[in-house]
């Protein structure tokens, strides 16, 4: 049978098949149906000529923030404008409004949206009165009974431990632990200013994630030396992730971190309203290239966006990879050489010699044209200014 897509041409790297060779890339059905040199473009109706370009598995970010229904989120349309062609929702909503986000937001989007529940009743707040100041919030039960009813889109717990938990955070975590475990997912924790990592670290299981590894705003985890529980908690297996945001990545955290061969094992954004327009204006791509300005490799780069964020979240058959018979989701990008400049979110700014450029992304076969989709975000008020004051 002819590709309904080819690929011709392109520089194709998929860390989960070790591959990293030039290659065309032809898919059938909305999946990828052949990867290799000099593929039969006979019959195809869309021969695209990529010669000079880069091509990897579509981009997975494991952390943003979809739901419009409280002042956090963006459209999640946004994503195919970066590249990304799965998203994971990091606790916007919690067990009571996670079923209208399913099916106003989750079942409808162009890009696959996947979620964590947080353990609150109602996910995020606002960043004035957040969500579990009073611990009475937190509901274990109903929160793994919704996660149980809805296993092909919810796929975790989440829990933020700072400001955001007064003086229980160790509570929260507790309760947040009891629902991970009684849906048998993973739990993810966010910390920031006030957290005790020390503690959370003890207590978090294989497969659990670390999100803000980077952030710099007082954690004592990463400094002139790695904490001791950071270290036990990686080789058990917990995932550390990036999730930059507006105020959760610092390049000196990180390149202390980089210094002692402390690398996360994913990449996100923590994209959400206040981290999307200027001064941030986050993207993965944009994410992904202050990683290769810290010093890590291309192939690495996008081995942490694609297999790696697949395999957190057990859907490494289905995503994450170019393998024959898994979904065609897949991004073309450029690989631009100049002097670029990359503020942390203290607003310190690094240069860099490379950056990653989208130039097509594909959805489950269909191809779409990176800012071809317009985005709207929603009108700022007057106390959103509290968190772009904050910022830096």
């Amino acid at each position: 049978m002819p590709f309904d897509v080819l690929l011709a041409g392109a520089q194709v790297i998929d860390p989960a098949q070790s591959l990293n060779q030039l290659a065309d890339v032809g898919i059938t059905g909305g999946r990828i149906a052949q990867v290799g040199p000099n593929l039969d473009t006979a019959g195809c109706p869309d021969v695209r000529d990529v010669a000079g370009k880069y091509v990897c598995p579509g981009l997975i970010d494991l952390h943003g923030h979809w739901y419009e229904g409280n002042l956090y989120g963006v459209d999640p349309l946004i994503c195919l404008t970066h590249g990304v062609t799965t998203a994971v929702d990091a606790g916007s909503t919690g067990y009571a409004n996670f079923p209208e986000f399913r099916r106003t937001v989750l079942d409808r989007c162009l890009t696959d949206i996947l979620a964590f529940v947080h353990i609150s009743f109602m996910g995020l707040h606002a960043p004035y009165a957040e969500e579990l100041v009073d611990l009475r919030y937190a509901r274990p039960e109903e929160t793994a009974a919704v996660i149980a009813k809805h296993p092909d889109r919810a796929v975790g717990v989440k829990l933020r431990i700072g400001a955001m938990t007064a003086n229980h955070g160790l509570a929260a975590l507790d309760q947040a632990l009891a629902a991970a475990r009684g849906a048998r997912v993973p739990l993810m924790v966010h910390v920031s200013r006030g957290a005790e990592e020390s503690e959370i670290l003890r207590c978090l299981r294989p497969g659990d994630i670390l999100t803000h590894c980077f952030h710099g705003r007082g954690n004592r985890m990463i400094s002139e030396s790695i904490l001791p529980e950071a270290l036990e908690a990686r080789r058990r297996g917990v995932i550390f992730d990036v999730g930059h945001g507006c105020g959760s990545f610092s390049w000196d955290t990180a390149r202390k971190a980089f210094e002692q061969h402390f690398y996360p094992d994913t990449i996100s954004t923590d994209l959400h309203r206040y981290s999307a327009p200027e001064p941030l204006c986050v993207s993965l791509p944009q994410v992904m290239s202050q990683m290769l300005c810290l010093g890590m490799s291309l192939e690495d780069v996008i081995l942490k966006t694609t297999a790696v964020p697949a395999r957190v979240l057990h859907r490494e058959q289905q995503i994450g990879t170019l393998a024959p018979g898994t979904q065609a989701d897949v991004l073309v990008f450029d690989l631009e050489s100049g002097d670029f400049s990359f503020a942390d979110t203290h607003l310190k700014v690094r240069q860099g010699n490379r950056r990653i450029v989208p130039h097509l992304a594909i959805k489950a076969g269909q191809v779409h044209n990176p800012g071809s989709i317009p985005i709207k975000l929603r009108d700022l008020y007057e106390s959103d200014m509290e968190v772009f004051r904050a910022i830096g």
